[in-house]
């Protein structure tokens, strides 16, 4: 590989510019949608993705990861590797979702609501779609090709703006959402294939996939049981309320990760591949991952800290005014995705750059021992106290973090929040700037130039105050040696 360090930094602008291009234009076929169709078609909508997104784990059981963090020693061993995961993973999402489609009475009914046993299996047809695209996505990411990769994410987050809106308009119905989907999914697996330069051969060896599972097991448990902290409430929800609160309350969470997510899940595909290449080197692994994780810092806290002051106003702007009872949510859940993607989405990846997914599954074991027993007294509490008291457990998740990343990697603690210090003084300009503004902005148009005020204000503290910081981040990053 290339030991110029621009590798590192074109990486990081090429999966950051395909995360702010994806995410900027679901959130305006979100837009159009949430005007046409009601929170309820959302609900359905997210009991089919909480099944697909659960089986599709799966399906894809780690060995995307394990491509990515191995080190093969040539490309033909690469490529036997690619085959045996490609085909392993096919055989899987078949059989899975053939046995959803056999068992989808069963199915539906435990989500929630029988009537949908239908949609559920029109739904699970893009595990297959995946399937076929999961393999490439993985040597992308290794070979530091997030160009390609971003071709994809923007042709997948088209295809529901030109599919998905005008069935909504003809259809006025869930269906148009389950067809966007699919055809985003198709999308993907097409245009995955057809920039790949491997190409799946007709090879099977039992004893790569022996190799390949041993790490991959533990991969596979860590994805589950981040599926978990992530739908466990969702599940609680559906069962609980109606599909309108279903509705409404994913719709506004999957809204602000899908946000918080422009630069987590830019990063963390960047973060892995680098960190993998470095993992030998203690002092230059722990460097890299704090540069890296302030520059972004300087992102994630004034996002979330915007959203909460400003739900109101974008939460009118993201769904229309028959949501307006969704703002509550967009405000809690942009504090709680601050936090988890600083304390945990961005972690996660050390763990699986060193080939230890089973120390994560541990941490997120432990989280889970304390989220699900709290979500199942709170949920009978009522709809808002079930939504206030879920955002507040990712304080416990923030302290598991920060102990386990002591106890797993002897970091000093004490200069990973120092790291955070210059980002957050920044970000407190948004707040102060929202306080004193507040009180004279009475209407949405107000509001909205409020907005922008408290933007251009942290803009100009970065410029005038921070930006040797942030400069001296980059410049450790470029002369990083891979």
């Amino acid at each position: 590989m290339n030991s110029n360090t621009s590798v590192i930094q074109k990486s990081m602008g090429w999966s950051l510019f395909s995360e702010i291009a994806a995410k900027f234009v679901t959130p305006v076929t979100n837009m159009l949608l949430a005007r046409i169709l009601n929170p309820n078609a959302f609900g359905v909508l997210a009991i089919c993705n909480m099944l697909v997104s659960f089986v599709d784990i799966i399906t894809d059981a780690g060995f995307g990861k394990y491509l990515v963090q191995h080190d093969f020693n040539d490309d033909q061993e690469k490529h036997a590797y690619a085959d045996v995961a490609f085909w392993s993973n096919l055989t899987i999402s078949v059989a899975l979702f053939l046995l959803i489609i056999l068992n989808r009475t069963k199915i539906a009914g435990l989500l929630g609501n029988t009537e949908y046993s239908t949609v559920i299996s029109v739904a699970s047809i893009q595990l297959v779609f995946t399937s076929l695209s999961s393999i490439q996505t993985g040597l992308f990411r290794r070979q530091f090709d997030f160009k390609k990769l971003f071709i994809t994410r923007l042709a997948v987050a088209i295809t529901p703006l030109v599919v998905a809106v005008p069935l909504a308009l003809a259809m006025r119905s869930y269906w148009a959402l389950i067809i966007g989907n699919l055809a985003g999914a198709f999308v993907s697996s097409m245009v995955l294939t057809v920039m790949s330069s491997w190409k799946p051969h007709l090879f099977y060896s039992f004893s790569i996939l022996k190799e390949m599972f041993s790490f991959s097991f533990w991969s596979l448990l860590e994805g589950l049981a981040n599926w978990t902290i992530f739908w466990v409430d969702t599940f609680m929800v559906t069962n609980a309320y109606s599909e309108y609160y279903t509705g409404i309350y994913k719709n506004s969470a999957n809204m602000v990760m899908s946000i918080m997510g422009m630069i987590s899940a830019s990063m963390s595909p960047v973060l892995l591949s680098v960190l993998s290449r470095v993992k030998d080197d203690s002092g230059k692994y722990y460097d890299l991952f704090l540069d890296i994780q302030r520059i972004m810092l300087y992102l994630i806290i004034p996002m979330g800290t915007g959203l909460f002051c400003y739900r109101k106003t974008i939460t009118y702007i993201l769904f229309g005014s028959k949501w307006d009872e969704a703002a509550n949510i967009v405000g809690a859940w942009g504090l709680m995705m601050m936090c988890s993607v600083i304390f945990y989405s961005f972690s996660a990846e050390l763990y699986k750059s060193k080939g230890i997914p089973r120390i994560l599954f541990l941490f997120q074991c432990t989280y889970l021992i304390f989220l699900i027993p709290v979500c199942l007294l709170s949920v009978k509490m009522g709809f808002w106290p079930f939504v206030y008291i879920r955002c507040l457990c990712v304080l416990e998740q923030v302290l598991m973090s920060l102990i386990f990343l002591k106890v797993t990697f002897k970091f000093n603690i004490l200069r990973l929040i120092r790291n955070m210090t210059y980002p957050v003084i920044a970000s407190l300009s948004i707040l102060v700037s929202y306080c004193v503004l507040r009180n004279i902005l009475k209407t949405r148009l107000l509001e909205m130039a409020g907005m922008c005020i408290s933007a251009l204000l942290y803009l100009a503290i970065v410029v005038i105050f921070f930006r040797k910081d942030l400069l001296r981040a980059k410049n450790k990053i470029q002369n990083v040696k891979l």
